[in-house]
């Protein structure tokens, strides 16, 4: 509870949430572009709803990629500032991502949609509440598990030791 006020009193984080949304926003259309591109490139009738269903799978696999690779290196670079790190370091951070983006889609695309459609919930709206809860399902992912401060924990052990008596 305290980080989430934190986070909405903290005018860095409030920030910080601004840049998360805007990539949302760039990476939403970047997958829009890729997704609808292939539908019209693959379909017979070269448009959108003529892709048949393989076609579809196509488009939304390649675009899924190249979102997840484009939204790892905004949310890196411009929404959590991570600076630096060696090769080692940044593999695991975008294993990590990968991992909570799989999950993500997972659980809420099919998982809660899934759900919620069963319960009557029209596709609109199910949509909305699915979006939603992705976004916030990965900004906390990469908040506060992938791209959470670097600092070293203090060390209880780390000052200094009194002076012994070697006559004792």
């Amino acid at each position: 509870m305290q980080k989430l006020k934190k986070l909405l009193s903290d005018p860095q984080e409030r920030l910080e949430l601004i840049r998360y949304l805007v990539a949302g926003v760039l990476t939403t259309l970047l997958s829009l572009i890729i997704s609808y591109g292939f539908y019209i490139l693959l379909s017979e009738d070269h448009t959108i709803n003529g892709a048949d269903t393989v076609q579809v799978m196509i488009g939304n696999a390649v675009s899924w990629v190249v979102c997840v690779i484009f939204a790892f290196w905004i949310n890196r670079k411009m929404v959590f500032q991570v600076k630096g790190g060696d090769l080692q370091s940044k593999r695991r951070e975008f294993i990590e991502f990968v991992g909570a983006r799989a999950a993500s889609w997972a659980l809420f695309e099919e998982g809660v949609a899934a759900l919620i459609n069963l319960m009557g919930v029209s596709n609109d709206i199910n949509r909305l509440v699915v979006l939603v809860l992705v976004t916030v399902f990965n900004y906390v992912a990469s908040k506060f598990w992938i791209f959470k401060s670097k600092t070293a924990p203090a060390q209880a052990d780390s000052a200094p030791l009194p002076p012994t008596d070697k006559n004792a």
